[in-house]
Order: structure tokens, then sequence, then C-alpha cells
């Protein structure tokens, strides 16, 4: 929608889109960070619901508000405070990047009061995953989605509030989702449901054992959302700045983002279907289940690469872009679709892993290769030595009959998605080696909630 209001009030789709997008970077990172907070909830409550110790879940859902709160909170503020700066840091202000800083710049600002509603909207509909309610959460997201996609033919258009339009509808949105998730809470009382005194009657032990559990993976998601940002960064320095690039790197990061989401909701999956047996000691069967969590997530790798490739025209046509812009989109989609298996099963054995408690899993199937391999060669690439790129043999045989700029941009795009292969190979050592079979909520003792 912004990319049509775009052609015609901005005369280049790309730069609304453009706009949105890395605005939408750092809320996507920010929210993704928050989310590993409620993950961590997820995994004390679905052990806990496995071995029906509801006032051990209740205190849980105590903990996750106050953590989850207190971080959507931070980030907002600093959110409101730089805008403009993290707008500036994704495209630079030369060709087309002033424009996008400007109209990113009141994106932002508006759909960063989100953090309010999602404060309440993420610890309960995780918390509802955790004990089997998943349906509830998908009926608060479909009603936001079909929201936001009438409030955005309303005030895009008919109000002709273009980018600032959409950011409204979106934040309308999501007071919507809350409504939904805290109607179906306070009616339904659902395992974990408590009055406020026993929700946050956790003591200053409890408390510390999940935050300790949070710790590694939260740092693991601060650490991946870096590298995103960093490799955001490397790409609008390519060619000062050039819109095609942003723009078909965005696009294509938002298709990430999709997965990241529909693999997050598998991993949530796996969480609960492990995680439950192994709070009730059911071990072998948390094995079985984490074994066809993993069949079931490499099927549906396979499946998602024949769908990625198939809608690249469709993705054109939506957006309209310039035939530079959709000759890159193109290269850069296909690479990103033949990496998505092993994306898929990486990441699903973080999820599998971490639900019995080894929560070191994520630094080392996610960060450990972008931190050793992906980061490095990135930095040589783009801001050491491009041109040793541009001039070698390699780069005449491969990329020989497009644009230097271009050649480089796919190069380093195709070494971002080789690493994904990496982290497939430590993960599969990760789910074979580790131990993470093990339950915590069986102990004796109430009050200690990770197994030490």
């Amino acid at each position: 929608m912004i990319s049509t209001w775009a052609t015609a009030n901005l005369a280049k789709a790309e730069i609304g889109t453009g706009a949105i997008m890395l605005a939408n970077r750092y809320f996507m990172s920010a929210n993704n960070i928050t989310v590993m907070v409620a993950v961590a909830m997820s995994v004390f409550i679905a052990q806990f619901f496995g071995a029906k110790k509801k006032e051990n879940m209740q205190r849980s859902f105590g903990i996750g508000i106050m953590m989850i709160s207190i971080l959507y909170f931070v980030f907002a503020m600093f959110g409101l405070i730089f805008a403009p700066q993290i707008i500036k840091f994704f495209a630079t202000t030369r060709q087309d990047g002033a424009l996008m800083i400007e109209h990113g710049t009141t994106y932002l600002r508006i759909i960063l009061l989100s953090f309010i509603p999602l404060s309440l909207t993420t610890p309960i509909a995780f918390a509802l995953r955790g004990t089997k309610k998943t349906l509830v959460p998908m009926f608060a997201t479909l009603a936001t989605a079909t929201t936001n996609f009438v409030l955005n033919i309303l005030f895009i258009y008919v109000l002709d509030l273009g980018i600032r339009g959409a950011a409204y509808s979106t934040l309308i949105a999501r007071f919507i989702e809350l409504s939904v998730i805290l109607i179906y809470y306070l009616k339904e009382k659902p395992a974990f449901y408590g009055s406020i005194k026993q929700v946050f009657s956790f003591n200053k032990e409890e408390a510390k054992a999940l935050l300790k559990y949070s710790v590694p993976t939260g740092l693991a998601q601060v650490i991946t959302e870096a590298t995103v940002i960093f490799m955001l960064f490397s790409y609008a320095r390519i060619d000062a700045g050039n819109s095609t690039y942003i723009s078909a790197v965005t696009i294509s990061q938002s298709v990430v983002d999709l997965v990241v989401a529909f693999v997050g909701g598998m991993g949530v999956a796996a969480s609960i279907m492990v995680g439950a047996r192994l709070g009730a000691d059911k071990l072998e069967e948390a094995k079985q289940n984490a074994r066809w969590q993993l069949g079931y997530v490499a099927f549906m790798g396979v499946f998602s690469v024949i769908v990625m490739i198939a809608v690249i025209p469709l993705i054109n046509s939506i957006y309209g872009f310039t035939a530079d812009t959709q000759a890159i989109l193109a290269v850069i989609m296909i690479v990103q679709a033949l990496s998505l298996p092993f994306s898929f099963l990486a990441t699903n054995i973080v999820f599998v892993t971490r639900s019995g408690g080894f929560a070191k899993s994520a630094l080392l199937i996610n960060n450990l290769p972008y931190l050793v391999i992906k980061i490095p060669l990135v930095v040589v690439f783009i801001f050491i030595a491009p041109d040793a790129f541009t001039t070698s043999a390699f780069y005449q045989t491969l990329f020989g009959n497009i644009a230097a700029s271009d050649g480089l941009i796919i190069f380093v795009f195709i070494l971002d998605r080789l690493v994904e292969v990496v982290r497939f190979i430590i993960g599969i050592i990760v789910y074979k080696k580790a131990n993470w079979v093990q339950s915590f909520a069986s102990k004796k003792e109430d009050k200690q909630l990770v197994h030490q």
C-alpha cells in the first residue's frame, strides 16, 4: 500500500517502502529481544503445566510481565529520543536516503507506542501458548491483521495520511489485539491466571532463577539482532546508499521476518510439546516429540523454498519497483529461499534444546558462526577491500555481466546465507551432544525454578 502511495507522492516506490522497512527493523529487533524473555517464561510455564504446579505458573507469569514491560519501556524511550539517528544509521543521507530518514522517523515514533499494549499482550499470549491454548493468540493476531488492513486503506488513501496513516493503523490494531487477549484472560481464567497478589507474589530467588535462564537467551538474541542491523548498515554503504539495494535487502529481510515468525511459532510448539513432557518426567516422550518436530520442520523448509521462489513475480508486481530493483530482488530472494531449510532446522533445534534448560544453545548455534564467520567476511569485502573482489577472477566469472556494485551485494548476500549451513551443522552437534533432556519442574523444591 505504501509503495503505491509513495509512487504517486514521493515519485519513487522504493523511498516509501524503504522508510517503513528501516523503521520496522528497529521495532522488530527490539520486539524480538523482548520476546526471548516471553519464550523463557513460556518454557517455565510449559514445564510447570506438565507438572501441574499452578502457583509456580502464576509466579512465572508475573515475573514475565515485569521483565517484558521494563524492556519495552527502555526500547520505546530510546527509539523515541534517537529515531532520526536510528534511521540514518540504516540509510545514509545520500541519494534517496534523506527522504527515507524523514519518513522513517515519523513512522517509527508512532509505532513505538505499540509497546504499551504489547507489554501485556506478549506475556499473556506466550503464557497461553505454554499451556496449549494456541488458538487464542492466533485469533487475536487475525483480528489485528484485519483491523490493520482496513485502517490502512482508510488512513493511507481515504484520509491521505500516507506513511503516518500506516503507523496509526498499526498502533490502533495493537490495542485491538490486547483487547481480545485480555478479555479471554479475564473471562476464561487460564491455568496461569491469578489475582494481582498471586501473580506478583514471587520472591527474589524466583525472579533471579528466571532471569538467569533468560540472560543467555536474551544475549543470544541481542547478538542476532545486532548482526542483522550490522548487515543492513553494511548494505547501505554499497554504492553510497543506493535505494535499489536498500529496498531489495529490506524487502528480503521482511520475508525473513515472516519466516522467523513462522519458525518461531513452530519453535513455541516444540517448547510446549517437549517442555510439558519434560516437566512431567516423560523424558522418552519428550525426545520422540523433538524428533517428530524436527522432521516436520525439515519438510516445511523444503516446501518454503518452492513457495518463496514462486512468489517472486507477485512481490515484484505488488511493490512496483524499477526494473533494476526487481532484478536484484529476484536474485536475493532465490538465495534466501535456498537457505531456508538450514535456517528452519537450526532455529528449531535452539527451541527444542532450550525447552530442557540448555539456554546456551542459541549462543552456540546462532551467534558463534555470525561472530566468527559472517561479520569478519562482510567487513573485509565491504569496508576494507571491495575493489579486490570486483577485479578478481572469481567476480569476473560469476558476475562479469552486471555492474560491479550489483555483483558485490549479491556476493555478500550469498556469504550471508551460507552461514545458515554452518548454523545447521553446529545445531546437529548441539542436539546430539548437549544435555538438554532434563526436567526442572519435577524437583521437590517448588521455589527452585531452574535445574542447576
